[in-house]
């Protein structure tokens, strides 16, 4: 199937063509699942996740002004949406403790739906393409999106200007996405 370009289908979309919608889910949820993957660590959630992003997404369509790709928007909207989702779920996993697991008739042997080794591979792969990164490039991602680091943070660290690890770590991230999907 031929998908149509990003900008063909928000066009479309501001028609009121009812399925160029399901074409943009189609054509970028893949991506998407695995971005929130990366924050839930759970397909259950990182369904969950790309669901409201994308209803999210839906609403907020007319707001979209084009400066990035539909791609990068539908990505960071994925994001937010994670970073949100996992502090809902850690504030409930504090509401509830393990002596209480019995009070909620959930049994302790029970099996996993999901096989916890499945991405194994994908985590291995992801660590040796960022292994493979510049030196100055990896520090900044990881000091981000891994140390969790401000990026004026990581600018100290590093002794460069905010802009300087700004560029480093999009062109890590982008070599590294690259690779990724590559692989599929």
């Amino acid at each position: 199937m031929q998908f149509r370009t990003d900008r063909e289908l928000l066009r479309a979309h501001a028609r009121g063509e009812q399925d160029a919608f399901a074409d943009i889910v189609r054509k970028h949820s893949p991506y998407l699942l695995r971005v929130a993957y990366n924050y839930s660590h759970n397909e259950h959630d990182a369904q969950d996740v790309v669901q409201e992003a994308l209803l999210k997404a839906y609403r907020n369509l007319r707001n979209y002004r084009g400066e990035a790709q539909l791609s990068t928007w539908l990505h960071r909207t994925t994001v937010n949406t994670a970073i949100d989702h996992k502090r809902r779920v850690s504030r409930k996993d504090r509401e509830i403790s393990i002596d209480d697991e019995d009070k909620l008739g959930i049994e302790r042997n029970t099996r996993l739906s999901h096989d916890p080794l499945r991405g194994l591979a994908s985590a291995m792969a992801l660590r040796n393409e960022v292994a493979k990164l510049p030196r100055a490039q990896r520090r900044a991602l990881l000091l981000i999106d891994v140390h969790g680091m401000s990026v004026e943070r990581a600018a100290e660290e590093l002794g460069v200007r905010p802009g300087t690890v700004k560029s480093r770590r999009y062109r890590a991230r982008s070599v590294v996405a690259e690779a990724m999907m590559d692989r599929i």
